[in-house]
């Protein structure tokens, strides 16, 4: 797999020698290429499987036609961060409320940038770091060449990396709030290894990680939740209002944040990347 990775990165490096849009035209005609093959396979049938388990009343097998399509731009624009510039991301990316985040960065605290596993996510510290902002993104990243790849885009041009799996990530991010840097970080998976609560999820008592809390509170860094969605081939970032986290507000800035990301995943389901993964969809589901 990493060889053909590989092989595409070189192929895109030479196709992003061309004007933009057709460099970009090209790439999505590969990702529908590919995304016409895999829909055959039964990985649609899993993610509708999975859909179902949220969503019973849905059309489960639009949606999740929808969602593997969403991964295939997704995976190939994650090949090509290496040669995005300005002119590209302007072309694919769409944004609304920034002032928000800009609210938080005004504090001088630094800001806590929750996301969750929707349209593009990785694309927006790359959307950021363009913008002139000092972003951290905290990944859990083991020593494998698949991750060695991904890394290398999501470093693109300097972001830094806080890998939970190599350093105290807690410290590390502390450090980044303390130099009024972004820190980013989604707040979807991983729960059970790390401080988590129960909490009330479309419906579903799954638990959420809660780290973060403490880390705001400590900071007193600015809380500001953002997702991605797909919009065709353009990606939609949309900005929440920056909260505080004091010792007796924490239950409020949950319910506004479940608001906030319940509300987008409700009304657009085939956003959710969560419905690739069996484990975690049945880990919510179950309760934990």
């Amino acid at each position: 797999m990493i060889i053909t990775l590989n092989i595409l990165r070189f192929f895109f490096f030479l196709l992003f020698l061309l004007p933009a849009e057709a460099a970009l035209f090209l790439m999505y005609t590969s990702a529908d290429l590919v995304y016409k093959i895999v829909s055959f396979t039964s990985l649609k049938k899993k993610i509708a499987k999975n859909i179902s388990l949220f969503f019973p009343q849905a059309q489960a097998d639009q949606l999740a036609g929808k969602l593997l399509r969403n991964v295939c731009y997704g995976i190939f624009e994650i090949i090509c961060f290496p040669f995005f510039r300005e002119k590209h991301i302007k072309r694919i990316v769409l944004y609304q409320n920034l002032e928000n985040l800009d609210r938080g960065v005004a504090q001088r605290k630094g800001v806590i940038l929750l996301a969750m596993h929707t349209g593009n996510y990785e694309l927006i510290p790359i959307f950021l770091f363009q913008k002139g902002y000092k972003i951290n993104s905290i990944v859990k990243a083991p020593p494998t060449p698949l991750f060695h790849f991904l890394n290398q885009s999501r470093r693109y041009r300097g972001i830094k990396l806080i890998n939970v799996l190599e350093t105290n990530m807690y410290r590390e991010a502390l450090k980044a709030l303390q130099a009024e840097e972004i820190v980013g970080l989604m707040i979807d998976t991983g729960a059970l290894e790390s401080h988590h609560e129960m909490f009330n999820f479309l419906g579903k008592n799954v638990p959420v990680a809660t780290g973060w809390l403490t880390l705001a509170q400590r900071s007193q860094a600015a809380v500001v939740p953002v997702y991605s969605q797909r919009r065709g081939r353009k990606v939609f970032i949309n900005f929440g209002e920056p909260l505080s986290v004091t010792s007796n507000n924490r239950d409020e800035v949950m319910l506004k944040l479940r608001n906030f990301f319940e509300n987008f995943i409700k009304n657009h389901p085939e956003e959710w990347g969560i419905f690739l993964n069996d484990y975690e969809v049945k880990r919510m589901v179950e309760g934990g």
